[in-house]
């Protein structure tokens, strides 16, 4: 039993390991606006389809270390409102890839910007 649980474990963390590779990373939304208002305020701006009135979030990830960077994006999960405070997962790889909600990133690959 306890061989079971040892190769579970090795599974567990190959499938984050492959999920932290692919540049997914847990986020928090700091604060939700107009993309005119907040890019500025992100570490890196991945834009939002729309302009500067498009809805617009800033995330903040750990990538290792202690210090945090963020990311603002229109790029939302189909039919999330978003608020600060909410979970979200970003990829920090791809810009074009919207925010997910915990547990469904990389499930929906082209999903329109909000």
């Amino acid at each position: 039993m306890l061989w079971a649980l040892a190769l579970g474990g090795c599974s567990a963390f190959d499938a984050h390991s492959f999920d932290h590779a692919a540049g997914w990373r847990a986020a928090q939304v700091v604060s939700v606006g107009r993309a005119g208002d907040l890019a500025a305020t992100a570490d890196r701006d991945c834009g939002a389809e729309g302009g500067t009135a498009a809805l617009y979030a800033v995330v903040r990830y750990r990538n290792g270390g202690v210090h945090t960077r963020s990311i603002g994006t229109g790029r939302w999960p189909a039919g999330a409102a978003l608020k600060a405070g909410d979970a979200v997962e970003v990829n920090i790889l791809d810009c074009a890839l919207p925010l997910a909600l915990p547990g469904q990133r990389g499930s929906m690959p082209g999903a329109a910007s909000r």
